[in-house]
């Protein structure tokens, strides 16, 4: 019962339909066909549609058919079937039995299969399948099925007298799935082709009826159809899918938008997934008689729908038919007065004509309810109506005015005073409009104002109100504070409460304007055939805001009515429907190509719910749905037809692809382009433009041929384009021309000459400036090189000088301290020295660091070579480096691959500085969370090795760049020391640096420990010229016994060391008036052989040397330790 009651549902909304003028337009012989008799449609890669038909095969390019045939190199003109397979070759079959394939640039027909090339008996082709992997399948009336593989091979299969082969020999239908499979509709049934053997119709749950349809939708469902309906299978199951099927329908295809496409014995419709929604499609008898029977629907890209008839051509859908709809009027008598629409409060809109009221729905056409209404039969004035705010709605029916309440049955009338003696007062159009309470009436040559409660506020006759009637209706607007505005043949004006009349708007047109319209964002749109415009109402006056007219598309001609919806105008026309967006500046007119019934627009248009009403001149209602309209459209296609040279004296046709190429002699070149847009409207415009060559675009008319006597040798590039009966210009669309080159007319033969007379010259010109470059690039780096000397060495003074101004002061800052500590102090006292002690430390670590690092720099930092003791080194550097590794998270392993007595020639201080440097940058960016450190020697005893691995945290790798970067100052210190840095990043993660130094190892020697200081103290005369550090230094000598006598300079000094008893001497070198250096050699010249011993600030390279040459036994940098202080002493002591 619930499948009855669906059916009749379904009819009961299908049915009317059919009562209406078919939206479908007829294509025959007489449009270009080459036969009525059409076998099957697709559609290639570009957008050419192909027809196979029984008189050749056609292409449709959109404004005509080009046909081939026998003389064209067709094997046959009865073309049966066809296919496009994956490199968009059409694959032909014809009624004597032959496969032909065209290829792609469709200028080679080649025979595959049929009479004379012994593969095949001479049965009709009826259906062709190529398949992805290469090969072509097609079915023949008489032959069964053949299989033709890639490499050229042709196999046959026939039926079997086991049930495993083909049903019968007869196959009329193929289709390809997804998994490879074969599907084959024979004249007993159903059947698969899966890897090496025919599923049956058993297997596949079929009958053995003929199948009549097969083919797939969209989401890979197998449709077939038979005499018993149609069947869906969703692979991989074979078997039909419940509730899916239908009986007693036949399947004519899918629709690209969604959806199925059925018949019957007399009806064609499509129907959505669900199968809810069904649409029908009237089709009109064929020469009064015979109703068409459709054996497939073909959707192409644009959304028309193309249906094959029975020897009785095609029919073409519109894109936008399912958009619209046609409600035939009932009744109507002829010579009946023109009705008219009004929108209503539920959605639907109001319908008067013939003394009766209706509502007519968008989607569901008359309601069978009517009311009636006041008229005079004898009067052909139009009917109007409109709906208040309160519900009650008006109808004006001259002479009579009446006002329905449709909800209590009630109703009251009026009657208006004869248009007598109002010359030149037409009476044939009336405007009836609610503005706010109030009702305005225009019509029988009066014009009446009352409130909605039907009190009359005002009559006038249309002298007093001065208005000027023409030949088309009024055009009335209300805003929305309520003021009325009226078109007539003088122009716009404007309701004067005061004088009761409508007085001329300034700055308004003068002239009869079509439609009116106040839009939502308060601008008043005015429509005629010159042009549509909108007027902002300023401070009395009228402001245009924006105007479109034919430039922008928009065809000209009178509209008859102006509407709203969604964003875009919309209005009607004798051409059709135009819809206008304002902010997008585009046009559009949709027509019956589209799909709009054929209907003649009368004046009128309203908005009623999402859906737009228009009436015609019979009274029929047409309502669309704009939103899907103007949806979302594929763009029409412009392609390249046909190319024609003059080649040789001769006419050729030359392939037209991408890009087109010709000889350097070709002459007369014809490009023929074509608008790919599947309609029948044709062409306006085209247009071409040789980018870079011409000016402007050059209009090639509906002929659409651009000519060129020659083009010049080289690459060009034509743009085109083409406008179509909308009225729009396509997308710009290019193709490249290249023309060859001929003799010395290419630029390679001109680059050749130049090439040879300029060759000498340039290699002269080449030599000598590589010269001059090399002297000047000599030059340069000289000069840069000085420059980076001079700032180096710069830098590096100033932080000597720098250094040696807070020594001084640093000497007394950190004697003091350990002279307070050497002294008995309380305990917060002593930590309050201690801390002292260690800031003036680290003060000192950061003067020596950037010290040595701008020697460094600078290619002069002082080495200080002398015998190291590598386990004790090792042990201190381990010992200094444990606890701080361990705070940051990182374990320090030590592995000695050295002999415990291995001494090694090396400045300790600089090797320790290299080493931690590496150990810390390691620690710093890989987040290390443990440190190996191996000693060797290397390979002959050539030199000392420290190889570093380290093992990373968590934490994100960083790029080897980045290290090396940060180790730049650390390279040129390794370097400095004879040796090499390698770093890099190994398999398992981990990071190695290694320290390759050549430092020269020294015998095993044991380490002879300081002599005990021989009992006695020693008389020290300290030369210091700063009271502080001589306090210092005096107060540190005298902690362990020895005499100590202060001279601020030279010549206290020398006065000292004649009196006698002095044994060692102490001095600075910067003393006032004779420096140190001076005084020491002054000394020596003398003759006194006592030690001497240098205390000084400076850091100079080579300080060494100086003051050794000069006669000092050694050399002590500020500031001085009491520990370092004492073993100097020892050192000094005489004998």
């Amino acid at each position: 019962m619930r499948c009855l009651y669906a059916l009749v549902c379904w009819l009961a909304a299908v049915v009317p339909a059919f009562a209406l003028p078919s939206p479908a337009q007829r294509v025959t012989t007489a449009d270009g066909l080459p036969s009525n008799v059409v076998h099957e449609i697709v559609e290639d890669r570009q957008g050419y549609l192909w027809f196979a038909t029984a008189d050749g095969l056609a292409r449709h390019d959109g404004s005509g058919f080009r046909v081939w045939r026998m003389e064209e190199g067709l094997a046959d003109n009865e073309v049966l079937s066809m296919a496009l397979d994956a490199q968009d070759q059409l694959w032909i079959g014809t009624g004597n039995g032959h496969l032909q394939r065209m290829s792609a640039d469709r200028q080679q027909l080649a025979r595959w299969a049929g009479p004379g090339t012994g593969t095949a008996a001479a049965s009709p082709v009826l259906a062709v399948q190529p398949l992805a992997d290469g090969s072509v399948w097609f079915g023949t009336r008489e032959a069964g099925v053949f299989r033709l593989g890639r490499e050229g091979r042709l196999r046959q299969y026939l039926p079997a007298a086991d049930g495993r082969g083909l049903p019968s020999a007869r196959v009329e239908r193929l289709a390809a799935d997804a998994g490879g499979g074969v599907w084959i509709g024979s004249a007993a049934g159903l059947a698969r082709w899966q890897g090496d053997r025919f599923q049956p119709p058993t297997l596949l749950g079929a009958t053995t009826l003929p199948v009549t349809a097969l083919g797939l939708d969209a989401e890979g469902a197998v449709w077939s159809s038979t005499a018993d309906g149609t069947q869906v299978r969703r692979l991989p199951g074979l078997q039909p899918a419940n509730g899916e099927g239908n009986p007693g329908r036949r399947w004519l295809g899918h629709s690209r938008g969604g959806g199925q496409w059925f018949s019957d014995s007399g009806q064609v419709w499509w129907q959505d997934r669900t199968g809810q929604n069904a649409r029908a499609v009237a089709l009109p008898a064929v020469a009064g008689r015979t109703l068409p029977r459709i054996a497939r629907v073909v959707e192409d890209r644009y959304g028309r729908v193309w249906l094959l008839g029975s020897h009785q051509g095609v029919w073409r859908l519109g894109a936008h038919w399912r958009h619209t709809e046609r409600f035939k009027a009932t009744g109507g008598a002829a010579g009946e007065a023109a009705g008219a629409l009004a929108p209503a409060a539920d959605g639907n809109a109001w319908y008067v004509r013939g003394g009766w009221l209706t509502k007519v729905s968008p989607t569901r056409g008359f309601d069978s309810r009517r009311w009636s209404y006041a008229h005079d039969p004898q009067r052909a004035d139009r009917h109007v109506v409109v709906e208040d705010r309160h519900g009650q709605v008006w109808v004006f029916a001259a002479p009579w005015l009446t006002r329905l309440d449709t909800l209590r049955g009630r109703s009251e009338r009026w009657r208006l005073p004869d248009a007598e003696g109002a010359e030149g007062v037409a009476t044939a159009y009336a405007v009836l409009r609610i503005c706010g309470d109030q009702l305005w009436l225009a019509g029988q040559g009066h014009l009446q104002q009352r409130t909605t409660q039907g009190v009359e506020l005002g009559t006038w006759s249309y002298d007093a109100a001065r208005l000027r009637p023409g030949a088309a209706p009024f055009a009335l607007a209300c805003g929305a504070a309520g003021q009325a505005w009226l078109w007539d043949r003088e122009g716009l004006k404007q309701w004067r409460p005061d004088d009761a009349w409508f007085a001329p708007v300034p700055q308004a047109p003068r002239r009869q304007i079509g439609v009116l319209h106040l839009a939502t964002d308060g601008q008043l749109w005015m429509a005629d055939a010159e042009g549509w415009a909108a007027y902002r109402h300023d401070a009395g006056r009228l402001r245009r805001v924006v105007r479109f007219d034919a430039a922008h598309g928009l065809p000209a001609v009178m509209p008859r009515g102006l509407a709203e919806a969604h964003g875009a105008l919309w209005a009607t026309s004798a051409r059709g429907v135009v819809r206008l967006q304002p902010q997008q500046r585009d046009v559009r007119l949709y027509t019956a190509d589209d799909g709009l019934p054929m209907m003649v627009f009368d004046h009128g248009l309203i908005a009623a719910g999402r859906h737009l009403l228009a009436i015609d001149v019979d009274g029929d209602v047409m309502a669309w749905d704009p939103a899907g309209m103007a949806g979302a459209k594929v763009p029409a296609t412009v392609v390249i037809d046909r190319v024609k040279v003059r080649r040789q004296g001769r006419w050729i046709e030359l392939p037209a692809a991408d890009p087109l190429r010709f000889n350097a002699d070709d002459r007369d070149i014809q490009l023929s382009a074509r608008l790919l847009n599947g309609s029948h409207g044709g062409v306006s415009d085209y247009r071409f433009r040789l980018r870079g060559k011409d000016p402007e675009w050059v209009r090639a008319g509906e002929r659409g041929t651009r000519g060129f006597p020659r083009l010049p040798a080289g690459e060009h590039v034509l743009e085109y384009q083409a406008r179509g009966a909308d009225g729009r210009w396509s997308p710009l669309q290019s193709t490249r021309l290249q023309v060859a080159y001929s003799g010395w007319s290419h630029p390679g033969a001109w680059a050749l000459l130049l090439l040879g007379g300029a060759g000498a010259l340039t290699l002269i010109l080449w030599r000598a400036r590589r010269r001059y470059a090399r002297h000047t690039a000599r030059q340069r780096a000289e000069a840069g090189q000085r420059r980076a000397e001079q700032a180096a060495e710069a830098k590096a003074h100033y932080l000597a000088t720098l250094g040696h101004e807070i020594r001084t002061p640093l000497t007394g800052v950190l004697g003091m301290s350990e002279l307070l500590l050497i002294a008995p102090l309380a305990p917060r006292e002593r930590v309050q020295v201690l801390r002292i002690q260690e800031g003036g430390r680290t003060l000192l670590e950061v003067i020596d660091t950037a010290l040595d690092t701008a020697r460094l720099q600078a290619g002069k930092l002082p080495l200080q070579p002398r015998r190291v003791h590598m386990a004790a080194w090792l042990s201190s550097v381990q010992a200094a480096l444990v606890d701080p590794l361990a705070d940051r998270g990182c374990a320090l392993a030590l592995c000695r691959q050295l002999p415990a007595s291995a001494c090694i020639e090396a400045d300790p201080d600089r090797l320790r500085h290299v080493l931690d440097s590496l150990l810390w940058t390691l620690v710093t960016h890989t987040g290390a969370v443990r440190i190996g450190v191996r000693a060797a020697s290397l390979p002959g005893r050539a030199g000392l090795l420290l190889d570093v691995i380290a093992t990373p945290g968590a934490c994100p790798s960083p790029a080897l760049s980045t290290l090396r970067e940060a180790l730049t100052d650390t390279d040129a210190l390794v370097h400095a020391q004879h040796g090499r840095l390698h770093l890099l990043q190994r398999a398992d993660g981990t990071w190695q640096g290694s320290l390759s130094l050549a430092l020269p190892w020294q015998q095993d020697q044991p380490d002879t420990p300081d002599a005990p200081l021989a009992a006695g103290a020693l008389h020290v005369l300290l030369v210091e010229d700063d009271p502080l550090v001589a306090e210092v230094v005096s107060g540190l000598l005298r902690v362990h016994g020895h005499t100590v006598t202060h001279a601020g300079h030279a010549l206290s000094a020398l006065a000292q060391l004649a009196g006698g008893g002095v044994q060692v001497i102490l001095l600075d070198l910067d003393l006032p008036g004779m420096d140190g250096m001076s005084l020491l050699r002054l000394i020596r010249q003398q003759g006194h052989r006592q030690p001497a011993l240098v205390v000084t600030a400076r850091r100079d390279p080579d300080l060494v040397a100086q003051v050794t040459l000069a006669g000092a036994d050694g050399l002590l940098h500020k500031p001085v330790a009491g520990e370092a202080l004492q073993a100097a002493m020892r050192r000094m002591r005489p004998g």
